[in-house]
């Protein structure tokens, strides 16, 4: 509501309210001017005094409230006033407020940056201070490597003597057959046998491995003769048993060259425990008592 159109209300009412009075001190003038026709001058005058003092009254009660009114009318421009400073101190306190914060919050996020940064630093040159002056942890040493086991103790203790091709010593060119040593001393699962000419000499390695066309045997070479097992059937420490001739493909074969010829060769012998490999030819020269073995043609 305006400051004015309040004030106006306000004596609009008070009027209102004091017409009827003036109206009944009127109509008792009348009423008292008819009643005296004798004193009727005398009445007259007493109802303007009446009158006159009645509107004085109405003058000074109206004026205090006019200067009511306006002291309402001030206090209302006051707290009015009052509001509008106390909304611009609490905006500008938020706004500082939240200056302060974001101030703070970007102070906090250097001064982190800033932290990290120098630590680094520091940590890295601290670092390089202790690896070039040797100090820091240090180092534990390196568990030593397992020593690799021992080679089991060597020892020449086969002793082959008698050769046989095949069961019954009738080998054929052409067909498979195991190969048997017979003596003492053998160890099945490591020892091995090599067939070489018969003029040439075990344990060389200028010696040539026997061969009928050239190509062809088997077993091939000396990795050929060295992977032949010779704990087949009938096998122990008193034979050995190189080769699976019955069942064909794993014993020892030389082509047929188609002529009425016999093949005497010459076999050597592994002895694992003498130098706990065989690998080579110079591993194969333990000569048997009787080495030949003889392959017959076919007929």
């Amino acid at each position: 509501m305006k400051p004015g159109l309040g004030a106006f209300t306000l004596t609009l009412a008070l009027t209102c309210a004091l017409l009827p009075v003036t109206s009944k001190l009127v109509e008792k003038a009348d009423t008292k001017s008819s009643k005296s026709n004798q004193t009727g001058l005398v009445s007259l005058h007493s109802s303007k005094k009446e009158v006159a003092n009645v509107a004085s009254n109405i003058a000074g009660e109206l004026k205090g409230l006019d200067s009511l009114i306006d002291k309402m009318e001030a206090q209302k421009s006051k707290a009015g006033r009052r509001r509008r400073r106390g909304s611009k101190t609490t905006s500008s306190k938020a706004t500082r407020r939240r200056s302060s914060k974001a101030t703070r919050r970007r102070r906090g996020k250097t001064s982190t940056k800033s932290r990290r940064r120098r630590g680094g630093k520091k940590t890295s040159t601290s670092r390089r201070r202790r690896r070039a002056a040797g100090g820091g942890t240090t180092p534990q040493p390196k568990p030593a490597p397992k020593p690799a086991p021992k080679p089991a103790a060597t020892k020449a203790d086969a002793r082959p003597s008698k050769i046989e091709a095949g069961w019954g010593d009738m080998a054929k060119m052409g067909e498979f057959f195991t190969l048997f040593i017979s003596g003492s001393g053998f160890d099945p699962d490591k020892d091995r046998a090599m067939v070489i000419h018969g003029d040439h000499t075990c344990g060389s390695s200028s010696a040539k491995i026997a061969t009928v066309l050239g190509s062809g045997d088997v077993p091939s070479g000396v990795s050929g003769w060295a992977g032949l097992k010779c704990n087949g059937l009938t096998s122990g420490s008193t034979k050995l048993a190189c080769g699976n001739g019955e069942s064909g493909g794993d014993g020892v074969m030389f082509p047929d060259d188609k002529w009425v010829d016999t093949y005497d060769f010459k076999v050597c012998v592994c002895d694992f425990s003498k130098k706990n490999r065989c690998s080579s030819k110079g591993d194969f020269d333990t000569t048997p008592t009787r080495p030949t073995l003889t392959v017959n043609p076919v007929v």
